[in-house]
C-alpha cells in the first residue's frame, strides 16, 4: 500500500490479493496493526506529504496529487483536520531559514 499512496488504492484490491474477504481483511488488519486500514492509509499519505512539503520549490497542489488526494482542497481540508494546520502554515512553520535554503 506505501508503494502506491499517489494511486487510488481500494481495501477490495488489497483484500483480494491477500485472498481474503474485505471483511476478514479489515479485521485481521486493525488486530494487527491497530488501527483500521484506511486510517493507516490516509497516515502514510500525511507523512509522505509532510516530507514533500520541506522541499520549497514543490506546488502543495502537486503534493496533493502525488499523495494519493483527489485534489488540492480534499488534501487541504484532511491535512488540517488531522494536524491542526493547513498544509501552508506546516510549510512556513517547519521550513528552514530563507538564507539555509541554497
Amino acid at each position: 500500500m506505501r508503494q502506491r499512496l499517489d494511486s487510488s488504492v481500494t481495501m477490495s484490491d488489497i483484500a483480494l490479493n491477500c485472498r481474503l474477504s474485505v471483511s476478514y481483511f479489515e479485521r485481521a488488519f486493525a488486530n494487527s496493526v491497530g488501527i483500521s486500514p484506511y486510517a493507516w492509509l490516509l497516515e502514510q499519505r500525511l507523512m509522505q506529504a509532510k516530507d514533500f512539503l520541506l522541499i520549497p520549490s514543490m506546488p502543495i497542489a502537486h503534493i496533493a496529487l502525488d499523495c494519493g488526494f483527489t485534489d488540492q482542497a480534499h488534501f487541504t481540508n484532511t491535512f488540517s483536520r488531522k494536524v491542526g494546520m493547513t498544509p501552508g502554515v506546516w510549510r512556513n512553520k517547519h521550513s528552514p531559514p530563507k538564507e539555509l535554503q541554497g
